[in-house]
């Protein structure tokens, strides 16, 4: 009975252990872009942006709040659609402050929640940090290494030339070569 008891214990722990192991692999992996849904909130939110006076500090208040709701990459890659034009080159110091809160949340979301095609298109097209940019291109080597075709590692080598890592660039570069052949 001692036996039977340790055995359905030693189950139960091997158990438990797996399907943690299970869920972090999981969290890591990115909701498929074609099940991602753009929720009632952040339409809402978007539609505010819109009317509210352009470049204002109200304005980019709103594109903060889109930013810290976005719950997955196209969500993410909207709020940056949104925030085109809303911060001026020349603005003052606390709108800076709220631009650089919008691009660090974001960048930081889009590494946990997009795929590997919506990293690439948001490195492609916005503006990321030095603090940022390797972490960026770390996270697209993560998501890229669940792919055997060669041309997603020339477009990953092409983003790391982009954000300056030569090194992740050379990295890319085998990858893709050696899938190549």
């Amino acid at each position: 009975m001692k036996c039977f008891g340790t055995v359905l214990l030693i189950g139960a722990v091997a158990g438990i252990l797996a399907s943690c192991h299970t869920a972090s692999r999981q969290a890591a992996v990115p909701t498929p872009e074609r099940e991602q849904v753009i929720s009632e909130a952040l339409k809402e939110l978007y539609m505010a942006v819109s009317m509210a006076p352009s470049q204002s500090l109200q304005q980019q208040k709103l594109i903060l709040r889109m930013a810290q709701k976005a719950t997955n990459g196209r969500e993410l890659l909207l709020t940056m659609r949104a925030a085109v034009g809303v911060f001026a080159s020349n603005a003052a110091a606390g709108a800076q402050t709220v631009e650089s809160q919008v691009r660090a949340t974001v960048t930081d979301k889009m590494m946990q929640l997009a795929t590997l095609d919506q990293l690439i298109d948001y490195a492609k097209l916005y503006p990321v940090d030095a603090e940022h940019a390797r972490r960026l291109v770390e996270r697209m080597f993560e998501l890229g290494n669940a792919t055997t075709d060669a041309r997603v590692w020339y477009r990953i080598r092409s983003m790391a030339f982009h954000l300056k890592e030569p090194d992740l660039v050379e990295q890319a570069q085998v990858k893709a070569d050696q899938l190549a052949r």
